[in-house]
Formats: C-alpha cells, sequence, structure tokens
C-alpha cells in the first residue's frame, strides 16, 4: 500500500503513525472548505470519514509542504494544489483497506498500538519513552490521545493487511523479468551533441520567436515601503523563559533525522523564537506611533512582489492595499515589521530589445535541437556508411565500466533504453546528448545466483505494486465514496 500511495501521491504516505509525528503543524491553519456540521465528512463502506482526523491530517500534509517549501507555502497554495482533496482521497484510500481488513477480522490490540507509540523518537528522552513528551504534543496540537492512537491503530491494520496480500512472482514471470539482464550487446554507435550543429541566429526570427512569447518576459511588479523595524536585539529574555518555552515546544526543535535537539544545541533559535514572540508588543506600539506621525520611518525598501522575505498571506493582504496604507506589523525577514506602501511599479511587457539578452539562448537552443534531432536521423539513415565507435560486449550490469562518453547516471538511462528496445539500431536521447546506435553483435550471458535473488526481490515488488494498483481499483468498486455535502 505505501508503494501504491507513492505512485499516486508523492508526497502522502499512508501509515498515518509515521507522519503524524514527522512534521510539526505549526503554520498550518484550520480555515476547511468543508462546511459540514456532523463529526463525519462522508462514509466509505463502513468506516465514517472523521472530521477531527482530517483537520489533523490536512495540518499534518500542509507542515510537510511548508517544510519542504521552506516556509514558502501559504493556505492559496495549499488551495491551488486542492490539499483539502489530497487528503480527502487519502482518507477514503485508507477507509477502503480498512473494510477490507475488517471483513478478513484483521485487528490491532492496544499492546501493540502502545508498543508502537513508545517507540516513536520524538517522544523518547535518552531512549527512553517520556510520558511528559507525549502529553505535551498532544496538549500542543490540539488532538486528542483516542484520535493520535486511533491512528496509529489503522495504520498498523493496513501493514498487516497488505502483509498477508504479499504475492510472490511466478516462475515465468521472474523469466520475463531476468531477460533483458542475461543479454549482451555489442553496438556500434556515434555520440551526438550540439557542439555537432552551427546554427546562427537571424534576428527577424528571433523577433518572431519572441512576439510568440513575449507576455511571458515582463519586469516585475515591485513595492516601495516605509518601514519601521522592531529589533529583537533589544528584546531580553531570561534562560526561565527560553527553558519554559523549549519544555512546551521541544517537539518543534529537531534536526536534520527528524532527532529532537537538546536545549543546548536548540538554545539559539529557542531564543530567536521567545524574542520574536515578545516583540509582537513593542510593534504594535510602534505600528501606532507610525500612524499618528509620532516616528519616523527606519528606511524606504523596495521588494518584488512575492520576494520569499515576506510571507505569502502577507503578499496577499498586500495585493489589497493601496499607496499610503499602512499595514499592521508583520513579520519580515525574521523580525517584526510596520510596512507602509509608498509606491507600487506595476510589471510591463519588456520591449524586444530589452527581452533580447534573456530570449537568444532560449531561442538558440531551441533551433540547435531542432538541428541535431535531424542531424541524428539522418546519421541512422546512413550508419551502415558513417564512421562510429564499436563498443565491448554491454550489459546492464557492465554498462557503467564502459566509455560511452556518458556518466554514469547517463550510462544508466541509455542502458536501460537499449536493452528494453526491440530494434537493431535507433537513437535514443540522454539529457543534451543523443546517441545513434546499431547492434552488431549479441548473446546471451549466465547471471550468478546473488543476482538471482536481487531480481527476483524486484520481481517481486514490481508484481505487489501492480497488484496494489488493481486492489485498489476494486476495492473502489466495492466500497464507495459518498462525501456529505
Amino acid at each position: 500500500m505505501i508503494s501504491w500511495m507513492q505512485k499516486n501521491n508523492k508526497f502522502l504516505i499512508i501509515t498515518i503513525w509515521i507522519a503524524t509525528i514527522s512534521f510539526i503543524f505549526s503554520g498550518a491553519t484550520t480555515g476547511f472548505s468543508f462546511g459540514i456540521k456532523s463529526s463525519s465528512l462522508g462514509k466509505v463502506g463502513e468506516i465514517e470519514l472523521d472530521r477531527e482526523k482530517f483537520q489533523m491530517d490536512y495540518r499534518n500534509l500542509y507542515a510537510r509542504y511548508s517544510q519542504m517549501f521552506q516556509g514558502k507555502f501559504d493556505q492559496e497554495q495549499a488551495q491551488k494544489m486542492g490539499l483539502e482533496q489530497q487528503v480527502l482521497n487519502n482518507m477514503a484510500s485508507q477507509a477502503k483497506v480498512l473494510n477490507l481488513a475488517k471483513e478478513f477480522g484483521i485487528v490491532v490490540s492496544d499492546n501493540e498500538v502502545a508498543d508502537k507509540l513508545i517507540e516513536i523518537p520524538a517522544f523518547q528522552k535518552e531512549g527512553k519513552f517520556e510520558q511528559s513528551i507525549y502529553k505535551n504534543y498532544i496538549k500542543s496540537n490540539r488532538i486528542t490521545t483516542k484520535l493520535f492512537e486511533s491512528n496509529i491503530r489503522e495504520g498498523m491494520i493496513i501493514e498487516k493487511m497488505f502483509n498477508i496480500l504479499n504475492i510472490k512472482p511466478l516462475e515465468n514471470e521472474l523469466n520475463a523479468f531476468t531477460m533483458p539482464f542475461e543479454i549482451a550487446d555489442k553496438i556500434k554507435y556515434i555520440s551526438l551533441s550540439q557542439e555537432d550543429v552551427n546554427v546562427t541566429v537571424d534576428q527577424s526570427k528571433l523577433k518572431a520567436f519572441w512576439e510568440m512569447r513575449k507576455e511571458q518576459y515582463k519586469t516585475t511588479k515591485e513595492y516601495v515601503f516605509d518601514v519601521v523595524w522592531t529589533e529583537l536585539k533589544d528584546i531580553n529574555v531570561t534562560d526561565d523563559e527560553l527553558l519554559k518555552h523549549y519544555t512546551e515546544n521541544g517537539f518543534n526543535y529537531t534536526d536534520a533525522t527528524q532527532k529532537r535537539l537538546s536545549f543546548e544545541e536548540a538554545k539559539e533559535q529557542v531564543k530567536h523564537d521567545v524574542q520574536l514572540e515578545k516583540s509582537k508588543r513593542d510593534s504594535k506600539t510602534k505600528y501606532i506611533t507610525f500612524k499618528k506621525g509620532e516616528i519616523n520611518k527606519d528606511e524606504t525598501i523596495t521588494y518584488d512582489v512575492n520576494d520569499f522575505r515576506i510571507a505569502q498571506n502577507v503578499w496577499k493582504e498586500i495585493a489589497s492595499k493601496s499607496i499610503g496604507d499602512i499595514l499592521k506589523p508583520k513579520i519580515v525577514n525574521n523580525r517584526y515589521a510596520t510596512l507602509k506602501i509608498v509606491d507600487i511599479k506595476e510589471a510591463l511587457t519588456k520591449t524586444f530589445e530589452e527581452a533580447k539578452e534573456t530570449v537568444t539562448p532560449i531561442y538558440k537552443n531551441d533551433i540547435s535541437k531542432e538541428a541535431l534531432t535531424k542531424l541524428a536521423e539522418n546519421t541512422l539513415k546512413n550508419i551502415e556508411k558513417k564512421k562510429g565507435k564499436i563498443s565491448d560486449f554491454l550489459t546492464l550490469k557492465n554498462i557503467k565500466e564502459h566509455n560511452l562518453e556518458l556518466n554514469k547516471q547517463e550510462s544508466s538511462t541509455f542502458a536501460s533504453k537499449l536493452f528494453t528496445s526491440n530494434e537493431e539500431k535507433g537513437i535514443i536521447s540522454i539529457g543534451s546528448k543523443i546517441i545513434v546506435y546499431q547492434i552488431v553483435e549479441q548473446k546471451i550471458i549466465t547471471i550468478d545466483k546473488n543476482e538471482t535473488e536481487g531480481l527476483s526481490q524486484n520481481a517481486n515488488r514490481m508484481k505487489s505494486d501492480v497488484f496494489e494498483t488493481n486492489l485498489m481499483q476494486t476495492l473502489d468498486k466495492k466500497y464507495p465514496t459518498e462525501i456529505y455535502k
């Protein structure tokens, strides 16, 4: 099921008991569009789609995207990406498997849930489960113990379900899978790149190319702000305040492997967060005095629209304002600022001369690709007469060891295309390169036992993927989804 979900939704993992504590909910909002008064959003078979679970899963996915986009993710982007629907679809997929598990009589005991819970690193201190950390996590994220542990139970049931349904390949299926690895090809090949074609930029054609795309080449809209800063260095904090904040929010401070940082390791980050929190009151005071004209601006700054130093939700508010408007304090570049809009420079379509420097390399690359494709086609037609290089016998395993004027990644790509083609000769594109080839000799080789076992495992995974996809299609029909309006 995990592999199926990875294929069908790149960022949503069905084992909720892992995903729930892998990312922090901070930054997510709760303004969902589902206007349902009841506790259920819908039903799949006999399983209700719980509203509270939907909210938790939504916050979790929102936070994961926010982390991926390094904080440059807001509610507007979430709506464009259909985040609510993603979560709802995932819940429905889980419910279908849970319905099947119920028919099969698969259960997870309270003891199994408890064992899984105490294994979660985020709730451990010095390698042991710490009840206070767990309780703080539940409290801080405004969820119930019942909901969180229900998610763990469901994830474990789904895992059990797919362990039972593990299907191994048949002998003829395994043979079909290993066949490409038992073939060795000796090829004549000619490597081509854009260096093999000469193109000249015709100014009239370049201008016509720009004309068709000129709306893509615009100046950036800019906002000019008078700014009053609230500096964090002016905010005093005590060690007791830092320790209290860390005790309540320690699970927010993790390293790249999601391991919780100690207080000393996180101290500077904790200090910044506490200072930022305390500076909010001072920023409001400055906002009022600035609005009354009692203090002057600190500086005037120009930002391109959607500059990452200003959050997207703030840019959205700015878009609704006019010159002369003053915004209430916002976090800008990790500190509070009062912004007054003093000028707005609208985006304009660049003239040909202004866009020429940007357009020319794009146009040149476009016509180079076209010329290179024509050269490759002509080379293929006459490859018997062309002077090329002859390789040793190539296999999927040894191709990286041969000098085909390709790096290791390119060699792997070339091999996968070569050994899955039924053609004696052909053209293989790899990035900016093209390989024109002809098979001049072929033989069957014997692979060793270790390789056979590895291929068997790969074949097993592939068959499981196909089985799981087909199973989900069957479950779609067996357990129809009903969303309440």
